[in-house]
């Protein structure tokens, strides 16, 4: 499907989009060779056939955090100069997360810094026993970026904040880590949970999913809000969905493959 210098993707006959980060020899290091990748193949899966996206990183790390020799670059610039190339080199990753598609990190190896925002952005985290984790920003005087502290707020999280505010890292194996994951195995074990669940996902309605997506992204929303969101997209649902025929598909024990 896309085939960059630094990230490639591919999709499946069922739908399932597998972006991979490719500069292993960096421990697949956030870059803007990379960022500009990843705007232009969120742009190409928001217009394909894609129905849930999974993360992850070539060679032995999923991503080990921003380049470095471009974060010495910006000191040379202005406040407001480095201020805008930062915003640009966030929203150009994060770009892939606003699609409403389903996310799973599958965390190969070392996550930290912006690499770890760009797990904790996904929807879903499956992680290798032993994997490094953590933020540290704030060991090399940089304050935390790639929405850290949305992320902190968002799970409401004192782990995630022990993170940001040591710049330690940490062993994702540790219990405490838990609940930051859907599971933390073996290599073996990690991909075939992130491809059964890839899999599963895909198999369902992405009109559904699309819907569902949205409304758990959308933020301090109140239980009343929510339940006129979920009415509002069943009506979109029943009256343009496949329910019927994937009722009787269910009843009668036959596969269904959804189109919409």
């Amino acid at each position: 499907m896309f085939d960059g210098k630094q990230v490639f993707a591919r999709l499946s006959s069922e739908g399932v989009c597998t972006v991979t980060l490719n500069n292993p020899d960096q421990l697949n290091a956030l870059n803007t060779t990379m960022a500009d990748e990843c705007a232009e193949l969120a742009r190409m899966i928001a217009s394909s056939s894609a129905r849930v996206i999974v993360f992850t990183g070539a060679g032995r790390a999923f991503s080990a955090g921003g380049d470095l020799n471009y974060l010495i670059e910006l000191t040379r610039l202005s406040a407001a100069e480095s201020q805008a190339s930062m915003l640009r080199f966030y929203q150009s990753y994060l770009s892939l997360f606003r699609l409403p598609l389903p996310t799973i990190a599958h965390i190969n190896g070392a996550c930290v810094g912006a690499g770890f925002c760009l797990a904790l952005a996904c929807d879903m985290r499956f992680v290798v026993s032993g994997a490094k984790i953590g933020m540290n920003f704030v060991r090399i005087g940089l304050n935390p970026g790639m929405a850290a502290e949305f992320w902190a707020q968002e799970f409401a999280s004192p782990i995630l904040k022990e993170m940001l505010y040591t710049g330690k890292i940490f062993n994702a194996s540790e219990s405490r880590f838990a609940s930051l994951f859907n599971l933390v195995a073996s290599a073996e074990e990690i991909d075939f949970a992130v491809k059964e669940t890839a899999a599963s996902i895909a198999a369902n309605s992405p009109q559904s999913i699309r819907i569902s997506a949205e409304i758990m992204r959308a933020a301090n929303q109140s239980a009343e809000n929510i339940m006129l969101a979920e009415a509002r997209g069943q009506g979109i649902c029943m009256s343009s969905g496949e329910i019927a025929a994937a009722v009787e598909a269910q009843r009668a024990n036959r596969p269904f493959r959804f189109k919409i």
